[in-house]
């Protein structure tokens, strides 16, 4: 059986909120391979969920970048990082949502595989409350305080927010503090979604995790190098009655990133055609 090109490989994970905790048993297990937290890294350069620094591009060139970060302080050819965006969905404001990004680079091989997982499991919400409000403490205590870690933060100033509150009564009277600090007289409480102080967004890293440790099990056919797996979907389904295409997926595209084979593989549920609902021939018939 051959050696996994990972096994026992040093994999740097740049992180200051204990996600090696979440990546590291993915890693080993179906890898064999060691995930190592880079030491003296500042992360949070890089954006903060209680938004005193901005994210300096979209999520997946962020969590890359992050990623890199690990080679400034660690002797290694592999290095992993993770970004996360929560909030409200458009269509669907009252029920937040969030999506992962985990980015795994590979500078030996030249690689460079993202993978990403979204989510309805979180606690994330934002409120705003007065001085003195009666609400805030049953409100604080819906969002699991103090399992899950909150935020206070100025309505009308963000770039000093609480954190690292542990007492209810901490946070009542930040509440208080920071809506008197207010032009508006408004503070917000928001949900910690940082790794270490929520313990739902750990579960969907170590989901990600997982996610990401079995596409790079997996072997390119063609080079034999790590994380060949899926990089595109292809519709054109045939319509069950009248066979012309419809805008569901007829097949997935696995890839691989270092010498660029691609191979196309069926559906995972098996089916060779779509619903004639969903054919807009068959409607306009």
């Amino acid at each position: 059986m051959m050696v996994h090109p990972y096994r026992h490989e040093r994999i740097g994970l740049a992180t200051i909120h204990g996600k090696d905790r979440a990546i590291a048993p993915p890693f080993r297990r179906l890898l064999g391979a060691e995930i190592v937290v880079a030491p003296d890294l500042d992360t949070d350069t890089l954006g903060t969920f209680s938004g005193e620094v901005a994210r300096p591009g979209p999520v997946v060139e962020t969590c890359a970048i992050k990623a890199e970060l690990a080679f400034r302080t660690l002797d290694v050819d592999c290095a992993i990082a993770s970004e996360g965006s929560y909030g409200p969905i458009d269509r669907v404001p009252l029920k937040p949502s969030g999506v992962e990004v985990m980015a795994f680079i590979d500078r030996r091989r030249g690689l460079r595989i993202i993978e990403t997982l979204a989510t309805h499991r979180t606690n994330w919400r934002l409120m705003r409350f007065k001085a003195g409000d009666p609400e805030a403490p049953a409100a604080v205590k819906a969002l699991g305080f103090p399992e899950y870690g909150v935020f206070v933060i100025a309505n009308s100033d963000a770039s000093r927010p609480i954190k690292g509150l542990t007492t209810l009564d901490e946070v009542v009277s930040a509440i208080d503090q920071e809506a008197n600090r207010s032009d508006d007289g408004l503070a917000i409480l928001i949900a910690d979604m940082r790794a270490h102080r929520n313990p739902t967004r750990m579960k969907v890293l170590r989901a990600l995790s997982w996610k990401l440790a079995r596409r790079l099990r997996c072997l390119c056919p063609a080079c034999g190098a790590p994380g060949f797996g899926h990089i595109d979907s292809r519709r054109g389904l045939p319509c069950e009655d009248c066979r012309a295409p419809t805008h569901w997926i007829d097949f997935e595209i696995d890839g691989c990133a270092a010498c660029g084979h691609a191979a196309g593989r069926p559906r995972k549920d098996g089916r060779r055609s779509a619903s004639k609902l969903s054919c807009v021939t068959c409607r306009g018939a």
